[in-house]
């Protein structure tokens, strides 16, 4: 049974009343067709999901359930131009939970038009839509930090293994492909495929492999 999750990171988890924004309460009753007395579950992005029922327009809360993330992974990954294909990227990224999301520029990464609250939303919907506790960190930044990516996923790499280190970070490429003088800068390089993988592939499978 599909039971929706309302984001509220603001939330006091000791309270045993949540009210719903006149934005979020429309989306429930007129979008979802949520009727009085359903279950709503509340995401605070912290580790925490209230657990209640919809009366009129708050949540009465009858538990609250903490819980823990099992890796602590942090992922590079570049725009993409293609805006349909940059959401599901982003939309998979938090329903597998990463931690933290750093969105950056390459040598070869298209441009693109795509305000960072845009972004933003998507994670939200992602969130609601999958009932994720945890908010991942979103950064944003104008190049990729090489101190804090030392590992990448690129055709060039090593195979990645069951005796692969454990990799708690890493970068995946863009739609363009490494410059050769970025792939100078990982200490670390993997491949996933013998094949060339779109960004999405690779990020979504890499990501889940070092779960």
């Amino acid at each position: 049974m599909f039971i929706p999750t309302v984001y509220t990171p603001d939330v006091d988890i000791q309270n045993n009343k949540v009210d719903l924004t006149e934005s979020k309460l429309h989306h429930i009753k007129n979008v979802l067709r949520i009727e009085e007395n359903s279950y709503i579950n509340i995401s605070n992005g912290k580790g925490h999901i209230m657990f209640g029922n919809l009366k009129g327009d708050f949540v009465l809360i009858d538990n609250v359930k903490e819980f823990q993330k099992p890796n602590h992974i942090k992922i590079f990954i570049p725009f993409l131009r293609e805006k349909y294909r940059f959401r599901y990227l982003i939309e998979k990224l938090v329903e597998l939970n990463a931690s933290e999301i750093h969105i950056g520029i390459t040598q070869n990464t298209q441009k693109i038009n795509i305000k960072n609250e845009k972004i933003e939303s998507w994670v939200v919907s992602a969130i609601e839509q999958s009932g994720s506790p945890f908010y991942p960190k979103i950064t944003f930044s104008k190049y990729i930090d090489f101190d804090l990516f030392d590992t990448c996923f690129d055709i060039s790499g090593e195979p990645i293994t069951s005796n692969t280190k454990n990799i708690t970070n890493f970068a995946i490429g863009p739609e363009g492909g490494w410059s050769n003088e970025e792939l100078k800068n990982f200490k670390f390089k993997f491949m996933l495929s013998e094949f060339n993988l779109r960004s999405e592939t690779a990020a979504v499978t890499a990501l889940s492999l070092t779960m």
